[in-house]
């Protein structure tokens, strides 16, 4: 039985640990007073026992990652309410987000003219079609205006990706965020076609099943659960688990990993680093210099949400949240009723009342936009603007709790996989490392977990087996 060190305690680092600690002696070291990363959850100081989620919400249900990881975990999946639709923000109204789109492509103009106009649907409607891409990539956000104007890049395109990344499509990469979309920008053919294509593919899926498949799970007490459900799995295959466990550095000695930290050196047969990009990128540079700079490369964005509790004054509060795009200028990108999306929620808070988180930060914003605000000044700018987004002058905050999220999610920008190949490749010559976390693969828990399970199959893999056992 050999020792492994895990180094991170977020989704990606207990997935790897999870999977390893029956076969090895396996050591998480999380620098933090918690566990989770990015899942964490509040209680409003009491106001709310059952808590409610301040970082990741929910999972993709359209993956088989986190269902499989939940069932060997006895958890069990809830799914969003189907009475309640999401809406966005578009020249200071409300509307329903078009269903019939991927990731806010539609296949007809119709689908969206009543959010962008007559004339920007005519545009779309005329798509303009553009010569084959030069390499494998593209800024999202540029071929789409190109192809088919900017309105719907800025009213739906911008905010549908800016609620999962928290950045500008514009900056982002095609061939990562939208991949469905990519062969039409390499082959020089239509956007409008292919979208097409894949809605009706996606609707014979839905006839032939009987029924569309959730898009999204979670579990009752939130999609935190998994972390205390991990924890648990962790030490009862053997595993140690240690928190406010810096580590200052990494080194290679022999066929050994050395973790330094403020505790004292760890030696180990293996060793997973899970952390941001930017921290792995630091404890990489005296072993994989070259791996550590490209690390080191890739932008985050920070973002703050505001959880609360809020009495509606009466009035019942429609729909599962909204969207809004930058081009709007409101304090608040996004906000979730989470008490109408999560139904169980409800159960737990007092009549006339609501759960609702506030979403702050994109990628770019300088100090000024938020963060030199203190907690206090967040809170009153993102409920101003919920109110008056909801026509609410009358509800009233009766708990609320600022989270911060500093750099905590890498930007995907064009070139981005090829950044993490070239990572991957020099990782490959140095035996019995590994690395996960959200700058591979996706940000996503399900991309996050079949990462972690890739790094720890090959580490489970016996040293003369040469098989491929990649994602």
């Amino acid at each position: 039985m050999s020792e492994i060190t895990v180094v991170g305690g977020g989704i990606s680092g207990l997935v790897a640990a999870y999977r390893l600690s029956g076969d090895h002696r396996v050591t998480v070291l999380e620098a933090n007073d918690r566990l989770g990363g990015c899942l964490k959850a509040t209680t409003l100081d009491g106001a709310v026992p059952v808590g409610i989620d301040t970082g990741a919400e929910a999972s993709l249900n359209r993956r088989p990652e986190t269902k499989g990881l939940a069932a060997e975990l006895g958890l069990h999946s809830v799914f969003p309410s189907t009475q309640h639709s999401s809406q966005v923000l578009s020249r200071g109204d409300l509307h329903a987000i078009p269903k019939r789109t991927i990731m806010g492509v539609p296949a007809e103009a119709s689908e969206v003219e009543a959010l962008i106009g007559a004339e920007a649907a005519a545009r779309l409607a005329a798509e303009r079609i553009t010569p084959p891409i030069e390499g494998d990539d593209v800024s999202l956000g540029d071929f789409l205006s190109a192809r088919l104007g900017g309105a719907i890049v800025d009213a739906l395109v911008d905010p549908l990706l800016g609620g999962v990344y928290a950045g500008r499509c514009r900056d982002l990469s095609l061939a990562e965020t939208v991949p469905a979309l990519l062969p039409a920008a390499v082959e020089g053919t239509s956007v409008l076609d292919l979208v097409a294509q894949l809605l009706n593919a996606r609707g014979a899926k839905t006839a032939s099943a009987g029924s569309p498949e959730p898009v999204f799970m979670s579990f009752e007490g939130g999609i935190n659960s998994l972390i205390p459900a991990l924890h648990q799995a962790i030490v009862l295959g053997g595993g140690t688990v240690r928190l406010g466990a810096g580590v200052t550095g990494i080194d290679r000695d022999g066929e050994k990993w050395i973790v330094r930290g403020e505790g004292g050196d760890i030696e180990s047969d293996g060793l997973v680093l899970a952390t941001p990009a930017h921290v792995t990128a630091g404890l990489l540079r005296p072993v994989a210099p070259e791996s550590a700079g490209r690390l080191g490369e890739i932008p985050s964005a920070s973002t703050a949400l505001v959880a609360a509790l809020v009495d509606l004054g009466g009035i019942e509060l429609e729909g599962s949240g909204f969207l809004v795009p930058a081009t709007e200028g409101t304090f608040i990108k996004a906000s979730t009723f989470v008490s109408n999306k999560w139904p169980w929620t409800a159960d737990h808070i007092p009549a006339g009342t609501a759960l609702v988180r506030m979403s702050i930060g994109r990628f770019g914003d300088g100090p000024e936009v938020w963060s030199s605000l203190s907690d206090e000044e967040i809170i009153q700018r993102a409920f101003a603007d919920w109110q008056t987004i909801t026509s609410r002058p009358e509800s009233q905050l009766l708990g609320s709790e600022v989270q911060r999220w500093d750099s905590a999610l890498p930007q995907y920008l064009p070139g981005h996989a090829g950044r993490i190949a070239a990572v991957d490749a020099e990782i490959a010559g140095l035996p019995g490392l590994e690395l996960a976390g959200s700058a591979f693969g996706g940000v996503g828990i399900p991309a996050c977990i079949a990462r972690a399970d890739a790094a720890a199959q090959r580490l489970n893999r016996p040293a003369d087996d040469d098989r491929d056992t990649s994602e």
